[in-house]
């Protein structure tokens, strides 16, 4: 269902790649159960509307069950790793009818639940009003430049000794539903100290019905990232022997959403 939502790949190690949705038949989740252990998620069983059941894993240690009602829709959805990287460490979603669900490893405890505040900065807002009796079509043509930054302290200043670069995932913002979640970008090299801007060019066809007037807001979010860090700092000799040795920090950016236009009929 990746035209739907964004897939990423939570753990990694153990177990085996599996898919089970309702899409050729519009068929949605009905109830899951999830058993939990000291520190990953050991097994799901799913229903869905159309009577199908699937379990994966082994069904063993805590259980927790949810079932959602006629009409009841996920509204948010996190998943955490285990913290070593190598297995599912918790699942927790909330729903349009203030129901939440939470089913997390029972021994190792989780990192900090992250939830990105994104502001919203106005590009362009315009109204169209059609007096005739027939449909008219226009086009809101506008640009914006995004200025994405990001940054990593050091402990020590060892970046005013040593020339220093960065491997790392930048994280991004990406939406499901309604809400917000971080997701990481593709591993790459960095300096301590980036800025990327780009200029993006935005059209967007708008239908105005017969005396009717549309409004046309068209927006970005903008969210600020201020999470901390852990890494290895690996020091290369002039005679190439190489050090290597624990360091934390925080990680700084600035990055932003996708562009929305909204509408508004009157």
């Amino acid at each position: 269902m990746s035209y739907l939502a964004d897939l990423m790949e939570i753990g990694g190690e153990g177990g085996s790649p599996f898919t089970f949705t309702g899409e050729d038949n519009g068929a949605t989740l009905r109830k899951i159960w999830v058993w939990t252990g000291g520190w990953q998620v050991k097994a799901l069983k799913i229903w869905l509307t159309d009577g199908d059941v699937e379990e994966f894993g082994d069904p063993c240690g805590n259980f927790s069950e949810f079932e959602f009602q006629d009409g009841e829709q996920m509204t948010s959805l996190s998943l955490w790793g285990n913290g070593a990287g190598t297995r599912l460490g918790a699942i927790k979603f909330r729903t349009n009818r203030s129901r939440e669900f939470f089913a997390k490893m029972t021994d190792w405890g989780l990192k900090t639940e992250v939830i990105p505040q994104i502001a919203t900065e106005e590009i362009k807002s315009i109204t169209y009003k059609n007096d005739t009796n027939a449909t008219q079509s226009y086009t809101v043509e506008t640009s914006k430049t995004i200025t994405k930054k990001s940054s990593w302290s050091v402990a020590n200043k060892m970046e005013t000794t040593f020339s220093m670069s960065v491997q790392a995932g930048i994280p991004e913002i990406a939406q499901v539903s309604s809400s917000f979640g971080f997701t990481l970008g593709v591993e790459s090299s960095y300096g301590l100290e980036n800025t990327e801007e780009r200029r993006e060019n935005l059209s967007f066809p708008v239908q105005v019905p017969p005396r009717k007037s549309v409004k046309v807001d068209i927006t970005i979010g903008r969210a600020t990232v201020d999470l901390p860090y852990t890494g290895t700092v690996e020091i290369t000799c002039y005679n190439g022997s190489v050090i290597n040795f624990s360091t934390s920090g925080v990680y700084k950016g600035v990055t932003y959403t996708d562009v929305k236009a909204i509408v508004i009929e009157n």
